[in-house]
């Protein structure tokens, strides 16, 4: 299965919830490829890779310089291999306007390793020009990160509307997998508000699973890691393991759901 991470708005979670739910199925013996094409690499360093170092990167495989598979990198983590980006990739959109296949160019060339995951999944910039749509020309499903701010839904308008495009010239079968709000705090009215309206236009695609504010979430790409390798009992780390379970199809924990939400303090107050 191939995800899309998408939202046009940038700080929405996007990158972190790639690199968590990479590191996540991973664990879970899930061969995993994720696919850096925001320019800033922010995935790519989140996942402890040097882009210094990097002699090839998404961009070379992007224009045909490269074969994926040459580019591809194993991190130091669980089954999670990544194909890198590096700066030169804010060069890419112009050059890709002018080539042939210029929406299909990701999805030709994972079309050579495909077979080699079990989960892959692309972390797209935070607009919406060719990049982003190379990204879902390639993808089976699509999750969307985004803040229960009212602001944040003019943002997923403009991104639904992408979504028919791209539905209909490229990818008709392109499904969206769930919306996901992060930084999310159920004891303010606009969050509550956000959500419902979110729902009574996407209904049923809305993640239970809602990643709530924590620090250590916020500390671990500094480090180069997962949240999940940097402090496993955070919640942070508890939060993309709910969701990468909801995702499996997996029963949540109603308990631990509802701890996550709303912290432990007032998770007594409901006992």
């Amino acid at each position: 299965m191939v995800y899309a991470v998408a939202n046009q708005k940038g700080g929405v979670g996007k990158t972190t919830t790639v690199v968590n739910l990479c590191a996540y199925f991973g664990s879970r013996g899930k061969r995993v490829l994720c696919i850096d094409i925001d320019p800033q690499g922010n995935t790519t360093t989140g996942l402890g890779i040097k882009k210094k170092d990097l002699s090839l990167s998404s961009y070379e495989v992007l224009v045909g310089k490269a074969r994926m598979q040459d580019v591809i990198i194993q991190t130091e983590f669980k089954n999670v291999s990544i194909l890198p980006a590096r700066n030169n990739l804010a060069g890419a959109e112009l050059e890709l306007s002018s080539m042939e296949n210029r929406m299909n160019r990701l999805k030709m060339q994972l079309l050579t390793c495909k077979q080699d995951y079990d989960e892959i999944w692309i972390d797209c910039p935070p607009a919406l020009g060719l990049l982003t749509i190379n990204g879902l020309v390639a993808a089976d499903r699509l999750v969307i990160p985004m803040l229960a701010e009212f602001y944040a839904l003019e943002g997923l308008s403009q991104l639904t509307n992408t979504i028919k495009i791209v539905r209909s010239n490229y990818h008709p079968s392109l499904e969206i997998a769930g919306i996901l709000f992060v930084m999310f705090d159920p004891r303010l009215n606009v969050s509550r508000q956000v959500e419902e309206e979110v729902e009574k236009y996407f209904p049923g695609k809305v993640f239970h699973t809602k990643i709530p504010r924590n620090v250590r979430l916020s500390e671990a790409p500094s480090h180069g890691k997962p949240v999940m390798y940097y402090n496993p009992g955070s919640k942070g780390a508890e939060a993309y393991a709910l969701l990468g379970m909801e995702l499996m199809g997996e029963k949540l924990p109603e308990k631990k759901r509802k701890l996550l939400v709303f912290g432990r303090k007032r998770e007594r107050e409901l006992e």
